[in-house]
């Protein structure tokens, strides 16, 4: 008899087993898809995202791409209807991102084109320099280098560069210095708002994210775009917070907002703008 429920036992193990088997792979299936919106008019693509949360979410980042994130075991069927019944307002918000986007001005980095640096605009003036006549010892300024003179961006690059390379160093020039920044300005915002949260991440990486602004990992490692630093220092701040607070709440709950709120009570402008602007953050 004991060893007739041991049977039992060890096949119903390998029915669950199988079926959990099965599951994942139906997860990984849906997850690795494309899908789409299909109505009278139009055909959007959308991409699937697996994640705890309790409920589907649908988000349409700044360069028009809809992902709908659901929580592990929704079927393709439940995902199915909830997308078709948000159909009209996802083509609405697609629709109103390639407008936005339409309206920007591709950098040509020539002298009087505008550059934002934390929420200012400045004017590009390239300066050309024969950089081999230079002594090593004059320290006055270096090939590549960046600086902020009133409302001026200087960029200091060799002279007589071809036309494709002279913009390629100064949009590399420019990247350098605005990472460099982000980076010594993140550290003290990191360090202000830990003392605040009572909160420390295990790692902060600066990094070229094409969708996202920022991300926190369940290691607490922060992940932070470095075109924030053409955003005004209090969208940095909220930015910096909202992942921080995933330190202590990996969600986006009504918990998780409040202690948003306790440490930035104007967090929901904060959202706004960079819905509105992130778009601008751009080279």
């Amino acid at each position: 008899m004991s060893d007739h429920k041991s049977k039992q036992k060890n096949k119903q193990k390998g029915k669950q087993k199988s079926k959990q088997v099965k599951n994942n792979k139906v997860n990984e299936d849906i997850k690795n898809k494309t899908y789409f919106v299909n109505t009278r008019d139009n055909k959007i693509p959308y991409t699937v995202v697996k994640t705890r949360r309790k409920t589907i979410g649908i988000i349409i980042n700044r360069n028009g791409e809809v992902k709908v994130h659901v929580p592990f075991g929704v079927t393709k069927k439940q995902i199915d209807e909830i997308v078709q019944k948000k159909a009209d307002w996802i083509i609405k918000k697609v629709n109103e991102v390639i407008e936005r986007n339409s309206n920007i001005i591709q950098k040509e980095y020539i002298n009087g084109e505008k550059f934002l640096y934390l929420g200012d605009e400045y004017t590009l003036e390239i300066v050309e320099k024969d950089f081999d006549k230079i002594k090593k010892n004059d320290k006055a300024f270096d090939k590549g280098e960046v600086l902020i003179k009133d409302n001026t961006m200087l960029v200091y690059i060799s002279e007589g560069l071809p036309d494709e390379i002279r913009k390629q160093t100064i949009k590399e020039s420019l990247i350098k210095w605005y990472k460099k920044r982000f980076t010594e300005i993140v550290k003290e915002r990191i360090n202000k708002y830990s003392m605040k949260l009572n909160v420390f991440p295990h790692r902060v990486v600066i990094k070229n994210q094409k969708t996202r602004w920022g991300s926190c990992s369940e290691k607490g490692n922060i992940n932070l775009n470095w075109r924030l630093i053409m955003a005004p220092i209090h969208i940095i701040d909220y930015v910096v917070v909202h992942e921080m607070c995933h330190l202590k709440v990996m969600n986006h709950s009504k918990d998780f907002w409040t202690l948003v709120e306790s440490i930035m009570p104007n967090y929901r402008e904060c959202r706004k703008w960079v819905k509105a602007n992130g778009n601008k953050l751009e080279i």
